[in-house]
Parts: C-alpha cells; structure tokens; sequence
C-alpha cells in the first residue's frame, strides 16, 4: 500500500478557517465564507461522490 501523504491542513482560528497547503500556501476564510464553502460542498455532494468513485483506482466502494 502507498504512503499516505497529507495534502493540506485545516484549521479553525478565532478569526475563521486556514486550509494549509504542504508547501505553506495558505486560503483563509471568515466564518461567513466558511458556512458558504460548506453548503456548497453539501449541495454537489452526490455529484462529488460520483467522481470520486468513477476516479478511484480501487474496486471497492465506500459508502457511508
């Protein structure tokens, strides 16, 4: 099995929410962009999983 190799970090500060990158780029956002961010994600979440799913190397599926 592969190394499993962590692409960013996200963090939750008093100002809003850091995503950081491995390479230290960071995006902040206010907790107003963050609730819009996340009810985005909620919105194309099947849309998501589909690709995901279609692009995974692995035959088994996940499904929560």
């Amino acid at each position: 099995m592969k190394n499993i190799k962590e692409k960013f970090t996200i963090q939750i500060t008093d100002k809003g929410v850091q995503i950081i990158a491995e390479d230290q780029k960071a995006l902040h956002l206010t907790f107003l962009e963050s609730l819009m961010l996340l009810d985005i994600l909620r919105n194309e979440e099947r849309t998501l999983r589909k690709m995901a799913e279609s692009a995974s190397p692995i035959p088994i599926k996940i499904h929560i």
